[in-house]
């Protein structure tokens, strides 16, 4: 116990002796049987306040040391998410640079794509419906014969 707390205990227990000594040494009528209940009433009152605040102050205690020591080991946590969230953005900009170099290539192939079928597609257009006519001409020629 803390020593406010014990001066608090035995301070309730000289109010109290003292209240009783009152009573009992002033007056033995009604009114002193009711002080003295009074006083003993007062003095269980305040002993049961006194043990209601003992533990208050304990948990309080407590609260305060986890508290502390969560906060001991949060704060250098904070800091290695700090540099990881930094490495991570500088991955994401590497990684934007990839793609955009990407998306450049896939630009230039679709543009090589598109010449190449410019240029091979009629062209080739025109091939297969030569071989095409030549075929039927020369099974035409056949069944002539």
């Amino acid at each position: 116990m803390s020593k406010t707390v014990m001066f608090g205990f035995v301070g309730t227990v000289v109010v109290i002796v003292v209240f009783v000594l009152l009573g009992i040494f002033t007056d033995a009528s009604f009114s002193g049987i009711a002080g003295i209940i009074a006083a003993v009433a007062f003095g269980a009152a305040m002993l049961g306040l006194m043990s209601l605040l003992l533990t208050l102050v304990g948990t309080v205690r407590e609260l305060t040391a986890t508290v502390q020591r969560i906060t001991e080991h949060t704060v250098p946590l904070l800091g290695g998410i700090n540099e990881t969230v930094a490495g991570v953005n500088t991955e994401l900009a590497r990684l934007d640079t990839v793609v955009a170099s990407v998306q450049h290539i896939s630009g230039q192939a679709e543009s090589i794509a598109d010449v190449v079928h410019a240029a091979v597609a009629n062209p080739l257009i025109k091939a297969i419906a030569f071989v095409t006519g030549t075929r039927v001409a020369v099974k035409a020629a056949r069944r002539v014969d």
